[in-house]
């Protein structure tokens, strides 16, 4: 006993010892300058003394940012454990990683990452049983691995991907085209799309994009006016179809997705990162589309699952904080005449789809998941039988097939 004890606090001895020679360790900080600058908000004077530094393109700037991380690095560098941790780390995340399938026009797509791959690869395969082969993979699209897959998304007819890239940890995106069957390039590029994702209709598809800024802004100025494009195949984006623009309200964000079937059109409209007003429009026409409201304002959150017949199943925490289910008629989408689908629970409703003629729901309860099948008619099947407490991810699978993938 006395030798354990003994051992232990040389241990802490050597540790703190360490510790005292680490902090008495000087280091000499870059200075940063400060300028005179003030600003009057009603009244009040604000000083501002680093907006030098909102200068991302000045060379004065970017000598501050090399300072700043060569003290930073040679600071990590001298850590005696660094390399240890960074083994350790390696051998624990080196595992194949694989996300969870979908279905697009008889073709599976998943991503997989063999293990220390920077980005998850697209595969597809032609039946459950076929040899999987790489569609798209992102870790290829620069040498120095600096631009990244944004988003993606399937043609109904399996036969086009559409997917958007950023560059250099910027949250512009630019979309390209590639027709799957040949892995061939389309000339379609779309420039200048932020904060989008990409919604497939006939031979085209919906984005939203700002105008283009001016050169040498164009990642410091504040973007202003996004707009609803429509983009078809083999044109210019300059010719794409302006589809909602909101001119009174030059922050507001708006985002578009289709039901499964694409005879619906919904419209998020947003102006932080919670809450969000929603419209939608049975799309007949490209040219005449006529968004309803069916809520405003940004106190709350609204989403569209698919839609059951003529009505628009939705997800909100209107008057519900843990969320709940109702259905919507866009002949009549005033709040009151919402219908009760599934009521609130004393869990929170984190994920809805609807597969196989059923609607699957997701719960949170004590920190794992929790899942039950309704029918079409709200009405509670059975609770989904997980292998043991854990987490799901996703429930891909469509309306009007028996089959639909989960991860776990």
């Amino acid at each position: 006993m006395k030798i354990k004890l003994t051992l232990y606090f040389i241990s802490i001895l050597f540790i703190t010892s360490s510790c005292m020679q680490e902090t008495t360790t000087k280091y000499e900080y870059p200075v940063t300058k400060k300028v005179d600058t003030v600003d009057v908000y009603f009244g009040h004077e604000v000083p501002d003394p680093y907006r030098w530094l909102e200068d991302d393109n000045s060379d004065e700037t970017a000598e501050w940012v090399q300072a700043q991380n060569k003290i930073t690095n040679d600071y990590l560098a001298q850590i005696p454990f660094r390399e240890q941790l960074k083994e350790r780390l390696t051998k624990t995340w080196n595992y194949p990683k694989y996300g969870v399938p979908f279905k697009r026009g008889g073709n599976y797509f998943f991503f997989k990452n063999d293990g220390l791959q920077n980005q998850y690869v697209l595969y597809i395969q032609k039946t459950l049983d076929a040899t999987p082969e790489v569609l798209l993979d992102p870790n290829t699209l620069s040498d120095d691995g600096t631009v990244s897959l944004s988003s993606l998304s399937v043609s109904a007819n399996g036969k086009y991907l559409a997917y958007s890239t950023a560059a250099s940890g910027s949250d512009w995106n630019e979309i390209f085209v590639m027709e799957i069957e040949n892995r061939k390039m389309h000339p379609d590029h779309i420039k200048w799309v932020k904060f989008s994702g990409i919604s497939w209709k006939n031979d085209g598809f919906f984005y939203s994009a700002y105008d283009k800024p001016v050169e040498g802004d164009e990642l410091s100025a504040q973007n202003q006016f996004q707009k609803l494009w429509y983009h078809k195949l083999g044109t210019e984006q300059s010719s794409d179809m302006l589809i909602f623009e909101d001119k009174d309200h030059p922050l507001r964000m708006i985002g578009a997705n289709l039901t499964e079937d694409q005879k619906y059109l919904m419209m998020y409209v947003q102006e932080g990162t919670s809450g969000n007003g929603l419209y939608a429009a049975r799309v007949k026409n490209l040219k005449n589309i006529n968004f309803v409201k069916i809520a405003d304002g940004f106190d709350y959150e609204y989403s569209i699952v698919d839609h059951i017949g003529d009505k628009l199943l939705m997800k909100t925490n209107h008057d519900a904080p843990k969320s709940k289910l109702v259905l919507v008629d866009l002949k009549n989408p005033a709040k009151e005449n919402w219908e009760p689908f599934v009521e609130e629970k004393d869990e929170v409703l984190q994920g809805v789809s609807i597969a196989g003629g059923h609607v699957f729901t997701e719960y949170l309860k004590d920190a794992s998941s929790v899942a039950y099948f309704y029918d079409l008619k709200g009405n509670l099947v059975r609770e989904m039988k997980l292998p043991t407490v854990g987490s799901l991810a996703g429930f891909n699978g469509k309306p009007n097939e028996s089959a639909a993938f989960y991860g776990f």
